[in-house]
């Protein structure tokens, strides 16, 4: 059956590689990189030095040249490895090539570039330094803990905040990226800390949903390198502006080391175990200059490069009919943050407020798109009108000035419509248009009719009350603060009140960790369990010593059933009160049984009695 189920596993993947192998890899560059495990390393110590072709297609690369490893005693290579991935229809691919080598002397050495060539075209690595220190072999590790995990993990996993520029013009678009480099296995990531960015305006760049990785050489250290967030910033105001980190919540699965005991190594996981780390990027500074002098009082903040267009509808229309004017303004820049032009329309159009939309692609480095302001005027009397040019000032990037852009004249041929010129009132809402013609009253012309008062104000009842009203006020806010003062001096009291209050909130999170399903059945851990009867016997535990007035210092359960009996109650509740804190304390302690069951059962009976109590001691 074994030798069975393999062979079908090698038709498989050799169909795989006839049907993958043939496809292009369009749109992936040819790159070649080189790194090493680890560096600086110690005398004796063995360093990997690895070389990565990607992108080369199926065949990988030739002619690999070596540069000259004399100072090195090369203990194994070339090994090579290759991989092929295809994500959405692109297809990527590696050839690796690998050499162990060991340092002969110590010192700092640098590994010349290496050359190879692919893609009818011959590529070379960086020179990479590599620091040989004095020591020894590094003897068998303890057992590595919480730490040195994190210390581990740390030296393998980071994010970097970068910007394509850091010092530039207010208004001027900055691309700012957060990356994630790891040299770990990261099982899924959260962003737990967005960053400030006081002083600018932000846009999100859509990133694609599946992380595609890449790869770097940083200090010498091969990283697989994903990008997890992108924004285009805008700098509001002039001077030295910070971003402050980006804190990302990562679980990470971390390996379990070799051991030497076979049934230590037969017990552990061979997966490993997951691991929460926290990474977290360094601050971004960025040097904004003010915008150079010489702008003009109608320039409204618009940085980038932008064009202007303006159009009405139609150029023929009728009294008291609508008329459309639309001016766009497109381009690349803080599109975002653009204010209406000024419209000089002739004094008899009546102008309603703009609607404005905008359009904005943010797929691309550079933000780009247009805003459109949509105008309606009602003329009302005929004739020819004329709209007056549109201006619209925006400093140019590529210019390095002030640039004034102006549209056509417009004209309009308005004509006699068929509804008569109907009066207006001057300040009347305009959003809707409505005939204003019958709402004035005709004014009263007639002698009025006054008549005296037959008492005098202050002798009425409603002065007399509203005269008393806040001295009643005042007394009663001032008896309120002694009462409440009263209360809250009454600690014993101010417990006694609360305890129901608090001994439901510890209920609550008992009844909590009795519902999650987070075992491996679908029920509570043995963990969970615990913590329940835990929650359990602290919510009885408060609430006696609240309602008993006993303190938690001198509490005890013996202490609880003599001052419950000094109180009268029921001597079948108290024996229940003793055997529930005993059966939880025996559950905490010295678990037997910790089934489902049991636990749904102590938890109806801590609600019945603190019930029971609640009545038996008001």
């Amino acid at each position: 059956m074994m030798i069975r189920a393999s062979f079908r596993r090698g038709i498989i993947l050799a169909l795989a590689a006839c049907v993958v192998g043939p496809l292009p890899l369009y749109g992936q560059d040819v790159t070649f990189q080189a790194s090493l495990d680890k560096n600086p390393v110690g005398l004796g110590d063995q360093v990997v030095f690895s070389l990565v072709l990607t992108n080369a297609g199926t065949g990988g690369g030739k002619n690999l040249k070596l540069p000259d490893l004399s100072r090195f005693h090369v203990m194994s290579g070339p090994n090579q490895s290759s991989s092929m991935q295809i994500v959405n229809g692109a297809v990527s691919s590696s050839m690796t090539y690998t050499y162990v080598l060991q340092p002969k002397e110590t010192g700092k050495f640098t590994i010349g570039p290496i050359s190879i060539e692919a893609g009818g075209k011959t590529l070379q690595s960086q020179p990479i330094t590599l620091e040989v220190v004095k020591g020894q072999p590094q003897a068998k590790k303890a057992p590595v803990g919480q730490d040195d995990l994190g210390a581990q993990i740390g030296d393998n996993l980071f994010l970097k905040a970068t910007i394509d520029k850091s010092h530039v013009v207010q208004g001027e678009q900055v691309n700012l990226v957060f990356k994630l480099y790891t040299r770990v296995r990261i099982v899924n990531y959260g962003v737990d800390k967005n960053p400030t960015m006081t002083g600018f305006w932000s846009e999100d760049v859509e990133t694609p949903k599946n992380i595609t990785l890449s790869n770097e050489v940083v200090n010498g250290k091969q990283y697989q390198v994903g990008v997890i967030k992108r924004v285009a910033l805008f700098p509001t105001q002039s001077g030295t502006l910070e971003i402050s980190p980006m804190e990302v919540q990562t679980v990470v699965q971390v390996q379990p080391q070799r051991s030497q005991d076979p049934f230590e190594s037969f017990f552990r996981d061979p997966f490993g175990r997951q691991m929460n780390y926290v990474v977290k990027s360094e601050p971004v500074r960025i040097n904004v200059d003010p915008l150079p002098p010489g702008a003009l009082p109608e320039f409204k903040g618009a940085v980038g490069q932008f064009a202007l267009s303006a159009a009405v509808d139609k150029r023929t229309t009728r009294t008291n009919e609508p008329v459309s004017l639309k001016i766009t303004i497109s381009g690349t820049g803080n599109i975002k943050l653009l204010e209406s032009p000024a419209v000089d329309v002739p004094a008899d159009f009546e102008q309603y407020t703009p609607k404005v939309s905008d359009n904005i692609n943010r797929n691309s480095e550079k933000i780009s798109g247009s805003k459109t302001f949509e105008y309606l005027y009602i003329p009302r009397y005929p004739g020819l009108k004329v709209i007056q040019p549109v201006t619209f000032y925006y400093f140019d990037l590529g210019k390095r000035e002030y640039v004034k852009l102006r549209s056509p004249q417009l004209e309009l041929n308005v004509e006699q419509g068929s509804a008569p010129l109907t009066p207006q009132i001057a300040g009347s809402p305009r959003e809707d248009v409505r005939l204003l013609s019958q709402d004035i009253r005709f004014i009263k012309i007639g002698t009025p009719a006054f008549t005296r008062p037959t008492q005098p104000l202050h002798k009425s009842i409603p002065f007399v009350i509203l005269l008393v009203l806040p001295v009643l006020g005042v007394a009663g806010a001032y008896a309120f603060a002694r009462n409440r003062q009263a209360v809250m001096l009454d600690e014993a009291g101010y417990r006694n009140r609360r305890a129901i209050k608090v001994a439901q909130k510890g209920l609550k999170q008992a009844d909590y960790l009795l519902k999650e399903k987070s075992g491996s059945h679908g029920e509570p851990s043995s963990m969970q369990r615990l913590r329940f009867y835990a929650e359990v016997s602290r919510a009885l535990w408060k609430y006696l010593g609240d309602k008993l007035g006993i303190p938690q210092a001198e509490f005890s359960v013996e202490r609880a059933v003599e001052v419950l009996k000094e109180k009268s109650v029921d001597n079948g509740l108290v024996h229940a009160v003793r055997i529930l804190l005993e059966s939880c304390d025996m559950a905490r302690f010295a678990p037997t049984s910790l089934e489902i069951s049991a636990m749904q059962k102590t938890y109806d009976e801590a609600r019945r009695i603190i019930v029971e109590l609640e009545h038996a001691l008001k």
